[in-house]
């Protein structure tokens, strides 16, 4: 009975053990989402970073359209107009649009200098001749960027439709559509490179039925509201062509005090650099455990700072250090993402 009684005693001691272990372990690693990206097919070569995003699609044909007197042009015509209609705000938002996508993607710095339209003399619908090498440097060399970006054509084209359909005798049931047609042409010039080209063509369009004219036509926007929906919306065919898209991932980090830890309390306050000085401490440790755990954390400090070589060569020392399954699988991870990076 006295050795039952011990046996149970110890069963409950290395229970209680193992659960307070798990427990720790647990409470030792903090999950954290992150975003990380994924290249395009299209994506520029890693040797661009910076951009000076001009425009070259601009001439006497564009016009800086007033709202209320371009849509009272195509109501006096029924609404039943095909024209191509070349405005300069338009092509302007999406310079403007383009130039905050493009740096908002975190992939690119982009320079938009004051006089950003270059003279063109040539009509709307021809494309120019590349620019000369030697003004391409001059405009990268002044606004100290690796690239020059031009859309060198800007082109839309409305087609609205009207119709009245009679029915039941006296009621009318009314119908309208507007459809706008654009097409654009930029290419990225670099220095010394062959230069890229991306061509841009699409249609969008809106439709309004109704028994009420005044109530189907509000349901549409004006040919002034089009134009700039369309030269933002090249803006965004152009963004998601040559930037990367942002995926949610899971990853994780070691805490090495249980409450106020140093690490978690510099990297919730975005202090990336201060919280890679302190497990740089960490990885001085001759506990092999706490080492490992400092070296994966400079892995994940590394990643979030966009350098996936460093943050595989901080993994696979802690790999090395002491083996743990969270960092085989880490490790794996980082990999797939420099294929994507090598593969774009």
């Amino acid at each position: 009975m006295q050795f039952i009684s011990k046996f149970n005693t110890y069963k409950i001691f290395l229970f209680c053990l193992i659960a307070f272990f798990a427990v720790s372990c647990k409470s030792s690693y903090v999950a954290l989402t992150i975003e990380t990206p994924i290249p395009t097919k299209e994506e520029l070569p890693n040797d661009i970073q910076s951009i000076t995003l001009m425009n070259r699609s601009i001439n006497n044909q564009f016009q800086r359209y007033i709202e209320d007197s371009l849509q009272m042009h195509f109501y006096r015509n029924g609404y039943q107009l095909s024209e191509i209609e070349l405005d300069s705000m338009a092509a302007d938002t999406t310079i403007r649009a383009l130039a905050e996508l493009l740096y908002e993607s975190g992939r690119y710095d982009v320079v938009v200098p004051v006089d950003k339209n270059i003279e063109r003399s040539l009509p709307s619908d021809l494309i120019p001749d590349q620019l000369s090498p030697l003004m391409v440097s001059q405009l990268c060399d002044q606004y100290n960027t690796d690239a020059l970006m031009v859309m060198e054509q800007f082109s839309t084209k409305v087609m609205t439709d009207y119709s009245e359909d009679k029915y039941a005798g006296t009621t009318y049931s009314l119908y309208a559509s507007l459809d706008l047609k654009y097409d654009a042409l930029f290419r990225i010039y670099k220095p010394g490179s062959k230069t890229l080209e991306i061509p841009i063509s699409d249609t969008i369009y809106w439709e309004s039925a109704d028994a009420n004219q005044l109530r189907m036509l509000s349901r549409l926007p004006s040919i002034k509201q089009a134009l700039i929906n369309a030269g933002i919306k090249i803006a965004l065919d152009v963004d998601g062509k040559i930037s990367p898209s942002w995926v949610m991932e899971k990853r994780g980090y070691y805490l090495f005090t249980p409450k106020n830890d140093s690490g978690q309390q510099l990297l919730n306050e975005n202090k990336t650099d201060e919280a890679r000085a302190y497990w740089m401490e960490k990885v001085q440790s001759t506990n092999k455990t706490i080492r490992s755990r400092a070296e994966y954390n400079l892995a994940l400090a590394s990643e979030l700072e966009g350098d996936i070589d460093q943050a595989i060569e901080w993994v696979l020392k802690s790999y090395h250090t002491f083996y743990n399954y969270r960092t085989e699988l880490y490790l794996k991870k980082l990999r797939a993402l420099k294929d994507n990076q090598l593969t774009k």
